[in-house]
């Protein structure tokens, strides 16, 4: 009731304002000082009731923030519809009415803040027509926050916290459609973000640590060790804002001067609180992406650069400041400091960053070679850097400059080659970070070695859907093969025992996987590895290649000490592919009605490649695998060797394994007789080694058997032909009924009915 009740009093107010305007029952002048008047006065009851009562009630401040909803309205008001006052003086007063609301809410209490402040950034949408120029908007804005953030000195609450972000942002998004803001909205998120860690320290030229008591609350999310803290949300969603900004705008001469504003508070916010030291690597990573979204234009299916040659110019310029000023702001604000892993890495893979931008996005002014020899003497300058850093036992910073020159070399040799060498190029990482992890003991070079790992996983994955390469090279090879090659040497140069290692190890595995499957379509499309086909002799090599894997995987996993569980799931997933590429075989890519070529040469064809060799190998996975899966992979064996066996039965009779051809009497005898065999060999089998899985399998083949026998075919057969067929079927059946008894009447075997 108390929030409601001092909502509905600042309405009042503002819609008493809106009455005499659509009634017209005074004038403008009038209509102003009557809503002033009101405001004022209520301000002045809500006092008199304190005073009296001599307590800080929630009603009294709640009537107060009400009379400070009045006073805003009334402000805007006479600006906006009347143009009595001019915008300076406008400002002047709306900054004598937050800074009087905050000075009340010390002895009204935070519930005055939260009414008279937050609510003051819904006022202009109420008063306004929407013409108005965005820069009052923003201005409006900043006043309101700034007064927020004072008042936070000394009244701090976390849902004031919420709010003050809520409303800025806010205000920053309506005018995002506004084309006279588009110069303004960097300046406006900057100010912010200087607001946020200046006035409630008090700290105006960000230049020492300084303790805030108003931070120190409960983090806005924490899960373990990390947490989020109040002053860290606030700047990272600035700095997503204006990201946002950048990939919705356009490229502008002005954008050094626009958007490096926010740049620079973020890198000297780090000197006020060390828990701001993750938000200049945030302000990086996020500009970046937003460039380079700016760059890229969706057509015809697909992302294209197209960017005019004045807008890569003013695009070259902006990067190369950018570069500049994250170098000297790091270096300046880390003078006389230890080294710091967050400002040092930031100090040294940023030019390479947005060098690497720079090589993407402007394309019309330049060559190749120019960027590739810029890379060059980057990393050469990092390298001799590094060397000096060493020789000072500054491990950490020389690290790091070994590291940036690695990165510097890899991406002129990207320039420099075709695509595919780009990501062997970014493997090639792998082995100087694990070289760092062991040399130098950086925990945190853990992350961009796992970053570096995810890109070329993510590449190579992908590739299918992101970039097409010409089929004249062998690039598969050096790109899958290279990059697998890179990251098995980095498992081996790091320890053991290191936290990585697993990493790098499922790394492998995939990588693994992906280069054997890249391999086969090589082979078999001639070059064209991302060929829109899938053959049924690629899903044959594909089945012996992922039950291998597999089952090597699983037979790893019961030797591994510390990675048991990764190879576990490893094996799991290759056995899981293999079974579903298995069934695959078995039903849409089945040569008997899909349009799959087996080849003319009997037994050495696709069908011994996609059934028979399938089929033994489901059979070792029956043998050395779960005994969970014993059934299943069993089950799948049989199917797959009995289809298989059928299959080269045709083949060697039609030279063909089409079911549009007619099958003979030959044929028919044929199936009869070696399906008989199997399914004697299968009982006799059983009963001898106790299966009768495998027992009944074999008499339901039996029956499958004799029901052709005597359906197909002997229906058309006559006089001693007749005979004899029968009487063979029946002395057949006898033989295998008297072998069974023997084989189950041994010690220790089971009975089974011989049926």
């Amino acid at each position: 009731m108390i929030w409601l009740g001092g909502l509905c009093v600042g309405l009042a107010g503002i819609f008493l304002v809106r009455y005499s305007i659509e009634r017209g029952l005074l004038g403008p002048t009038a209509r102003i000082a009557l809503a002033v008047a009101t405001g004022l006065a209520l301000h002045a009851v809500a006092e008199t009731l304190r005073r009296r009562t001599g307590e800080a009630h929630p009603a009294f401040a709640a009537l107060a923030g009400g009379s400070s909803i009045i006073l805003f309205a009334a402000i805007l008001a006479a600006m906006h519809l009347y143009s009595l006052l001019s915008p300076g003086v406008t400002f002047a007063l709306l900054a004598l009415v937050a800074l009087g609301t905050m000075t009340l809410s010390l002895l009204h209490g935070p519930m005055l803040a939260i009414i008279g402040l937050l609510g003051a950034y819904s006022v202009p949408a109420l008063v306004s027509d929407g013409s108005g120029p965005a820069a009052i908007a923003l201005g409006y804005s900043l006043i309101i926050s700034a007064a927020a953030l004072q008042l936070m000195r000394y009244v701090y609450r976390g849902w004031l916290w919420v709010g003050l972000l809520a409303g800025a942002l806010g205000w920053w998004l309506l005018t995002l459609g506004a084309a006279d803001a588009d110069g303004l909205r960097g300046m406006y998120l900057a100010a912010l973000a200087y607001g946020m860690v200046a006035v409630p320290s008090r700290n105006w030229l960000l230049q020492r640590s300084v303790s805030r008591a108003w931070l120190h609350t409960p983090p806005i999310w924490q899960s373990g060790r990390l947490s989020l803290q109040p002053l860290q949300f606030g700047i990272a969603a600035l700095v997503l804002a204006q990201a946002a900004s950048i990939a919705l705008g356009d490229f502008s001469a002005d954008a050094l001067l626009l958007w490096s504003p926010l740049l620079a508070i973020c890198l000297l916010a780090v000197r006020v609180d060390r828990q701001l030291a993750a938000l200049p690597w945030l302000a990086l990573v996020s500009h970046w992406l937003s460039w380079l979204l700016l760059g890229l234009n969706w057509s015809d299916g697909s992302w294209r650069l197209d960017i005019s040659t004045e807008d890569q110019r003013y695009f070259l310029h902006y990067a190369l400041g950018t570069a500049a000023l994250f170098s000297a702001l790091c270096w300046w604000v880390g003078r006389g400091q230890a080294d710091d892993r967050a400002r040092t890495s930031l100090l040294v893979m940023a030019p390479v960053l947005w060098l690497a931008l720079a090589y993407i996005l402007v394309t019309g002014i330049s060559v190749t070679w120019q960027w590739s020899l810029a890379a060059i003497a980057l990393g050469v300058l990092y390298l001799y850097l590094a060397s000096r850093q060493l020789q000072d036992n500054r491990t950490e910073t020389g690290a790091w400059l070994i590291l940036g020159g690695h990165f510097a070399y890899s991406l002129a040799v990207a320039m420099l080659f075709r695509e595919a060498t780009l990501t062997l190029a970014l493997a090639a990482q792998s082995l100087s970070l694990a070289w760092l992890i062991k040399r130098f003991n950086l925990a945190g070079l853990d992350w961009l070695l796992k970053l570096v790992l995810a890109v070329v996983l993510l590449r190579l994955t992908l590739n299918p859907w992101l970039l097409r390469y010409p089929a004249d090279i062998h690039w598969s090879l050096w790109s899958y093969g290279g990059s697998l090659l890179c990251t098995a040497l980095a498992m081996l140069i790091t320890p053991a025992t290191a936290a990585i290692r697993p990493w790098l190890a499922a790394a492998c595995a995939q990588l693994l996987v992906l280069f054997l499957a890249a391999e086969t379509r090589y082979w078999l499309y001639d070059g064209e590895i991302f060929v829109r086909e899938y053959s049924l002799l690629e899903a044959g090599i594909n089945a012996f290649l992922w039950t291998g894997l597999g089952l090597a995987y699983h037979l790893r996993s019961r030797a591994a000490a510390t990675l048991q569980p990764l190879y576990a799931t490893l094996a799991g997933i290759l056995l899981g592919m293999a079974a579903a590429n298995q069934l695959l075989i078995l039903t849409l890519l089945n040569p008997v009605w899909a349009t799959q070529p087996v080849g003319a040469t009997p037994l050495l064809n696709s069908i011994t490649l996609a059934f028979v060799l399938p089929a033994i190998m489901a059979y070792l996975v029956y043998r050395y695998y779960l005994s969970a899966f014993r059934r299943l992979a069993g089950g799948l064996a049989a199917v797959t060797a009995f289809t298989g066996i059928s299959l080269h039965i045709r083949h060697l009779w039609q030279g063909s394994v089409s079911i549009a051809r007619p099958t003979g009497d030959g044929e028919l005898y044929t199936y009869s007789a070696v399906w008989l065999l199997i399914a004697a060999t299968s009982i006799l089998y059983a009963g001898s080694r106790n299966r009768p899985d495998l027992y009944r399998a074999g008499m339901v083949l039996l029956l499958m058997v004799v029901a052709k026998l005597f359906l197909i075919d002997m229906a058309g057969l006559g006089g001693l032909w007749r005979v004899a067929s029968f009487m063979g079927l029946g002395l057949s059946l006898l033989a295998l009924a008297y072998l069974y008894r023997r084989q189950v009447a041994r010690p220790g075997s089971e009975q089974h009915p011989a049926g």
